[in-house]
């Protein structure tokens, strides 16, 4: 088999494992599915079509998806036979009227965090700097600083890769390890927060940069803070810290 097929085809399996970029409730898991068993065929057949793989890799490598996106391997089908897969899929109802246009997000303030630096099980440090309230949302700004060690943290999913990269290169092994690692890192939702009323909070946004060993961000969170909330708390995996919230902070 072709080393740079298999190579694409490791990581077609790779972002399957991952699952849509930015889930939601209302999104329809069955019909993701199905568009990445097409996906997956096309790109079977392609390399099958220019001699990158055999017919007995197509079906290997069908079955590896297959049991990624959680059905069973398939049997062999008699001769000039073909077989559909159906993973329950709706079509859609047409789209949805568009939202409103949302009011204006007004600062309220910066409040700092109480034990803010800690250490991570899965080594370096985090350290939560503050958290900024809006009228329709919260922001927290975090810094990573030393990083961790993010084959440690990744470890479950990296071994989950290491059975598609078998018969390749180092080099080649370790290109696909990195990005999958990057991919598993821009995903990862480490951050999240609750406050002392049970309001739900949903995540809107966010970004990061860092150098040298250290990587900095924030995170927003929808909605804004309640009146009678008196204190948010921002976790970070299994590791709480506690933001005691100002009095009025409402008040213009």
């Amino acid at each position: 088999m072709d080393h740079f097929a298999q190579a694409h085809l490791s990581e077609l399996l790779a972002a399957a494992r991952l699952g849509p970029p930015i889930p939601s409730s209302d999104s329809d898991p069955d019909a993701h599915k199905a568009l990445t068993m097409i996906s997956f065929n096309a790109a079977l057949a392609a390399l099958k079509g220019v001699g990158a793989i055999s017919a007995e890799d197509t079906t290997g490598w069908t079955n590896r998806m297959l049991v990624v996106l959680g059905r069973k391997p398939l049997e062999p089908l008699p001769p000039s036979t073909v077989r559909l897969i159906n993973f329950g899929g709706k079509r859609s109802q047409g789209a949805p009227r568009p939202p409103d246009p949302p009011a204006e997000s007004r600062f309220l303030g910066l409040v700092p965090v109480d034990e803010p630096d800690r250490t991570l099980g899965y080594g370096g440090r985090i350290q939560i700097l503050g958290v900024e309230l809006y009228s329709d949302k919260v922001s927290v700004n975090w810094r990573l600083a030393p990083l961790p060690d993010l084959e440690a943290l990744f470890a479950a999913e990296l071994a989950e890769q290491e059975p598609d990269l078998e018969g390749l290169s180092d080099d080649f092994k370790k290109i696909l390890r990195d990005k999958l690692i990057q991919q598993l890192q821009m995903r990862r939702r480490s951050l999240t927060v609750a406050d002392d009323v049970g309001t739900e909070y949903w995540w809107t946004g966010g970004g990061s940069g860092g150098g040298g060993n250290q990587r900095r961000g924030h995170s927003d969170f929808a909605p804004g803070l309640p009146e009678d909330a008196e204190r948010l708390t921002v976790r970070w995996d299994q590791m709480d810290f506690s933001v005691p919230l100002p009095r009025n902070r409402n008040s213009p």
